[in-house]
């Protein structure tokens, strides 16, 4: 069963999610497990008194048992819907529980207002920075439908160097959709040198075998300008983003920030902890 991981909250980025897992989980006979976190502040004087934090609680038992029931009506019981709710910091508990049910994706709704709100304090933007699954981010209003194409954004150098997602697991979404891929590789006008690396680009795109992804290439400033340009003139369905802890994700968190937050289309992302993860969970199952 492939498990669709659905941190909520009472917002309507969060629901929309919600309904876009719902609606995913049927087209890919999965399921979905809600989770609430009712957060902790850091700061013991935001504490909330027992009276509030109880109320707390009961709200966030509510929200769940309200939206469970939608989603099962919504697929008409062809989906199975479970809900957890914890307490503590939202992020770890986010990570606690994708390590224990080691979700195909975990799936959340686009963070709200501004690119310097999402940066200073987004889960949904840490959770595509850190967390060692994928994660897809869902557009404000976005609805799920028919994944035909997928748009992978990456930087010579990152291809080069080796994407934290196996073909494998390129293999399983192609199969699960009938997707294509599209490999977007965005050269900086100012780099001269970035076009003696298309011969390399090309071998690693015979390294995909069967797959056959389409190469296209985009002069822009930047990545994330790149990925706008292309997206806006062609059709996609997600886009499918691979931040490394040591690139240009990590240190120009505006951008790695916006593209999650504002992008088209829905977001997957997949970070270099992914790869560790899916080794380690693969020398378990293999021991004797």
């Amino acid at each position: 069963m492939r498990t669709l991981l659905v941190p909520v909250d009472d917002t309507d980025n969060s629901l929309n999610a919600a309904r876009y897992a719902a609606d995913m989980a049927l087209a890919i006979e999965g399921d979905v497990h809600l989770l609430h976190v009712v957060r902790i502040p850091a700061m013991p004087a935001e504490a909330p008194v027992g009276y509030v934090f109880d109320q707390l609680e009961k709200a966030g038992l509510a929200l769940l048992d309200r939206l469970a029931a939608e989603l099962m009506a919504r697929t008409r019981g062809q989906v199975t819907v479970r809900t957890l709710q914890v307490i503590g910091g939202v992020e770890y508990q986010i990570a606690e529980v994708s390590r224990q049910l080691r979700p195909f994706a975990v799936v959340m709704g686009a963070p709200r207002g501004s690119v310097l709100g999402a940066i200073g304090g987004s889960p949904a933007v840490d959770a595509a920075r850190h967390l060692p699954y994928p994660v897809l981010v869902i557009p404000a209003g976005a609805g799920f439908r028919r994944i035909r194409r997928i748009v992978l954004a990456a930087e010579a150098g990152d291809i080069e160097s080796g994407l934290p997602v196996t073909v494998a697991f390129l293999r399983e979404l192609r199969d699960l959709f009938a997707a294509r891929f599209d490999v977007v590789n965005v050269a900086r006008r100012s780099d001269s040198g970035e076009s003696g690396k298309v011969f390399e680009l090309y071998r690693w795109k015979e390294a995909w075998g069967e797959l056959y992804p389409e190469l296209h290439f985009v002069a822009a400033e930047d990545i994330a300008e790149g990925v706008d340009k292309y997206i806006g003139e062609h059709e996609a369905d997600w886009l499918m983003l691979f931040p490394k802890s040591h690139r240009w994700m990590e240190f120009h968190r505006s951008r790695s920030a916006g593209m999650v937050a504002h992008s088209r289309v829905p977001v997957m992302s997949v970070c270099e902890e992914a790869n560790r993860t899916e080794a380690a969970a693969e020398s378990i199952e293999h021991l004797p």
